[in-house]
């Protein structure tokens, strides 16, 4: 930020994650101090904590929409467990110690959503019947969005910003990561069991119904983009009258 700061131009700061907003700042630096003075973030959750950190910052959401390259599946799901963390480490742990602590679900496969082109993320959710989620300094969240389209139900773990989105009804949701694994061994025994409470499908599909989409995504970012402008421009014209009334 400080190598762009003295140019003579408007920046805008594009904040997905709470956990980075300070990564290029000296202590006790502010984005204002620095010549930027609005932001665009995912989430009212997390513009709230921006607004309390950032002051003289102006902060706009922009709640992004999940493609519909994610839609529920026509067949039936597989005993296939969706995994992404934001730590590879998560993902190891929460697969090596499920196999040593149920080894009579051996046979169950664990998918890493890692580096997957979008295509292959969406396909490789259509034929799982649990998405695991450990992001503990997300903001929003697509992947468990995404899951929720595809008509997968999702364990993970509450963020410390808890997105707005999330309720206790849309999710399997838990405040401890160490129990994670045993979760996800009570729900697949209850899914093998077709015992699965229908309410948790009801409650995904009201979710997703109520995200955004891209239409209102693309309208709303024009509308953004063009409000910013015509602000600048505004600004422009009224230094550049203040200049021509000099001059005369």
């Amino acid at each position: 930020m400080s190598q762009i700061s003295k140019l003579p131009c408007g920046k805008i700061v594009l904040s997905q994650s709470y956990d980075s907003i300070l990564e290029t700042l000296q202590p006790g630096e502010t984005w204002s101090q620095l010549g930027f003075f609005k932001c665009i973030t995912t989430s009212e959750t997390q513009k709230d904590y921006i607004t309390k950190l950032m002051r003289n910052v102006s902060i706009d959401v922009l709640e992004p929409y999940i493609s519909d390259m994610y839609s529920k599946p026509t067949l039936p799901a597989k005993p296939i467990v969706s995994v992404l963390t934001r730590d590879q480490r998560d993902t190891i742990n929460l697969v090596k110690s499920f196999y040593i602590k149920f080894p009579q679900y051996r046979w169950i496969t664990f998918r890493d959503m890692r580096n997957l082109t979008e295509k292959q993320f969406a396909d490789g959710l259509k034929d799982v019947c649990l998405s695991v989620w450990i992001d503990d300094i997300s903001s929003y969240g697509t992947f468990p969005l995404e899951s929720m389209k595809t008509g997968v139900p999702v364990l993970g773990l509450v963020p410390n910003v808890v997105p707005t989105w999330l309720n206790e009804g849309n999710g399997l949701w838990s405040n401890n990561k160490v129990q994670v694994v045993d979760f996800v061994a009570d729900y697949l025994q209850s899914w093998l069991e077709d015992n699965i409470d229908e309410k948790i499908y009801g409650e995904m599909d009201k979710t997703v119904s109520e995200l955004s989409t891209k239409e209102k995504f693309d309208t709303e970012a024009v509308s953004l983009i063009e409000g910013y402008i015509n602000t600048r421009l505004t600004s422009f014209e009224e230094q550049l009258s203040k200049l021509e009334t000099i001059e005369e």
